[in-house]
């Protein structure tokens, strides 16, 4: 996934308000179901509510939209301040370094691609979660 796609920013959302769902997320936005799903649609985020958010939250605008920079605002990152890696992290990095560049390739690949089955996945149950929630009586 592009960093800078609609899915990328509403990941971002996602890790703002430490939510797992689409439900979630439009609750804590204060918008319906529907709204996420007409966003994702159109692959387009209202950028008033990115600024809002931003203020409202203490995050980085820049963050928020392109996933560069730190996640807060003001808030430069040391190499210290940098979350130590596990012992199975440095034994992965250690083993995809010694590799050629096109099984680097591969891995990231890959990698991506079970992200992106992941991102369908949730999407898909959001999707069934909203139906079942259109289908129940009043």
């Amino acid at each position: 996934m592009h960093k800078k796609s609609l899915d990328a920013v509403l990941e971002r959302l996602m890790t703002v308000f430490a939510v797992d769902s689409d439900s979630e997320l439009a609750r804590k936005l204060d918008v319906n179901r529907q709204t996420l799903g007409s966003w994702r649609s159109r692959q387009s985020i209202p950028y008033a509510l990115c600024v809002n958010v931003s203020e409202a939250e203490g995050v980085s605008l820049d963050w928020l939209l392109t996933g560069e920079g730190t996640m807060l605002r003001g808030v430069s990152v040391a190499a210290t301040d940098l979350p130590a890696t596990t012992p199975q992290e440095d034994a992965i990095l250690a083993l995809f370094r010694s590799l050629e560049e096109t099984d680097r390739r591969e891995i990231q690949s890959a990698a991506e691609e079970k992200k992106r089955i992941r991102d369908i996945e949730q999407r898909l149950k959001d999707l069934t979660e909203a139906l079942a929630d259109t289908k129940r009586p009043a």
